[in-house]
């Protein structure tokens, strides 16, 4: 009876494994593939940079918001229900962003997919982990990551086909025999669970929380074209400040709150929260810096910077699931802190970059890059979730997604400020030091003139395009000098990450070995040992 009950378990962790990981592939496909569709969808329906950039926005603005109230929500209606609800929401706004008639519908439907998609997201992840042995949790974790990163990997190089070859509108049914696979294995496979009784809905805690978190998504992500300084952006840092003052209180008192603040005096939970804060804003900010250096100052083709990229996606899917697996065997932090420190020790070797590094130097940093963090991932993740007790993992797993989301959208805010401000102080570093008339750039002219002489130019044109050739030269330098300065801040804030990551010792340990199996019901099978 034990063999067979083992079997049986065996058999249908990978059946929960196929219904989870086909749903997570949807809506890793509905954030990563659409970015190639955007400058088709300005010419479709006319629209301008800042209709556009709402496509992106509002998808990860409404994706972070549901996502510390996925525990109240489980427990109001079950964790397979709000699974399912997730995943055909977002399936379906798939296909209705294909089908939109204008820019406010799809942008409509964008921010429904988020929002909708969100449960998916959290609740899939805990259904995962808990249908692994506490001694597998860890490779879950690895094949979450794993089949993330097709996402970024499949979804821009077939978008890009399909946006070429049949239409903007074609990327958007890409995710639909994803979702539907997962879907009816959901149905099939994974069993209902009971919603909590008596659990009321926490109105004023849902209504604050949204506000808060809708104002500083906004302020985050278009603070930098609206300017820092603006009415607005700082009206809403303040609306956003009122509003968590507001949120804090009402959870201390409310008898069902939408977020248990006792999560946040778990110190493991607390340290680890930081460390995916750091490392997710450091990932998101080097991705953005990486993809505009080698079109802007490599000079690269999207088609060629999508070659560069690709296989960084394709290594961090596989060294994902081997730490993952690697963290069930011994100390999660080990991983975690191996990965950290080769991320700040890339992020150097990205600030040393020159206008004459090959491609092939970049696309091995980039590998490194996304290598470093596989490392990071899957033992953290499975770090995270062992920190918490079972009947904590759903909201923490949402807790999760907004410590993601808002640090990803703060990645992208201050690496774009910082290179803002670093373009403008080597601009004036490099005119105080080269003086137009020094000898050294009077050298530089005469030899671009002869070149141009020698190529056959016209006379009477060789000093403006000496000019113009050496004033690429010298804007290209600048442009160098900021990227390594935002690369070196990188290095630091993963150089700091290390701290926490070691701190979270107190709670994390290695998964005891397995005792040998017994005959234990279904409910039984589900508690850590």
């Amino acid at each position: 009876m034990a063999s067979a009950s083992t079997a049986q378990s065996e058999t249908n962790k990978w059946w929960v494994a196929a219904a989870i990981l086909s749903g997570q592939l949807t809506t890793s496909f509905g954030m990563f593939a659409v970015v190639v569709a955007l400058p088709k969808i300005m010419t479709s329906f006319g629209a301008d940079v800042n209709a556009i950039q709402w496509v992106m926005t509002g998808y990860l603005i409404s994706r972070a918001v549901p996502m510390p109230a996925l525990g109240w929500m489980a427990g109001l209606v079950g964790r397979r229900n709000l699974y399912i609800f997730g995943l055909l929401g977002a399936t379906s706004c798939n296909a209705l962003c294909g089908l939109s008639w204008s820019m406010e519908s799809l942008i409509f439907f964008r921010v429904m997919q988020g929002a909708l998609g969100a449960p998916a997201m959290g609740i899939g992840i805990v259904l995962l982990y808990e249908a692994f042995p506490a001694r597998q949790r860890g490779l879950a974790m690895g094949l979450v990551l794993l089949i993330g990163s097709l996402g970024p990997t499949i979804g821009p190089t077939l978008g890009g086909y399909l946006v070429q070859e049949i239409s903007w509108r074609a990327i958007f049914f890409l995710a639909l025999p994803s979702g539907i696979t997962s879907l009816v294995l959901t149905f099939a496979i994974i069993p209902r669970d009971t919603p909590q009784a008596g659990k009321t809905i926490d109105v004023p805690g849902l209504t604050t929380m949204t506000v808060f978190l809708v104002a500083l998504l906004l302020a985050i992500t278009q603070g930098q074209r609206e300017g820092w300084g603006s009415s607005y952006i700082l009206t809403l840092f303040a609306i956003a400040i009122v509003f968590f003052v507001l949120f804090l209180a009402i959870e201390r008192v409310v008898p069902h709150p939408v977020v248990h603040l006792r999560l946040y005096r778990n110190f493991s939970f607390v340290a680890a929260s930081i460390v995916v804060f750091l490392y997710n804003a450091g990932f998101v900010g080097t991705n953005f810096l990486v993809a505009l250096m080698l079109q802007v100052v490599f000079n690269f083709t999207p088609l060629q910077a999508g070659l560069v990229l690709a296989p960084g996606a394709i290594v961090m899917g596989w060294i994902g699931l081997f730490a993952g697996r690697l963290s069930d065997r011994i100390d999660p932090r080990i991983p975690v802190l191996i990965g950290l420190a080769c991320f700040a020790l890339d992020m150097y070797f990205f600030s040393s970059l020159t206008l004459l590094s090959g491609v092939g130097l970049v696309t091995l940093l980039v590998i490194t890059q996304r290598g470093a963090f596989g490392l990071i991932q899957s033992p953290l993740n499975n770090a995270l979730m062992r920190t918490l007790p079972s009947e904590d993992r759903n909201m923490g797993s949402g807790l999760h997604g907004v410590h993601r989301g808002v640090a990803a959208a703060f990645g992208v805010a201050l690496c774009s400020l910082l290179l803002e401000k670093r373009l403008a102080v080597h601009g004036v570093l490099l005119g105080q030091h080269h003086d137009r008339f020094a000898l050294p750039v009077e050298q530089s002219l005469d030899a671009f003139g002869r070149f141009l002489q020698q190529a056959g130019e016209v006379p009477q044109q060789v000093a403006v395009q000496s000019m113009a050739a050496l004033g690429q030269v010298y804007t290209n330098h600048i442009r160098m000098a900021a990227y390594a300065d935002c690369f070196l801040l990188l290095a630091i804030a993963f150089i700091l990450a290390l701290v926490p990551a070691y701190l979270t010792r107190d709670r994390i340990r290695p998964a005891r070995q397995a005792a040998p199996p017994v005959a234990v019901s279904s409910d039984a099978r589900q508690t850590d040992p």
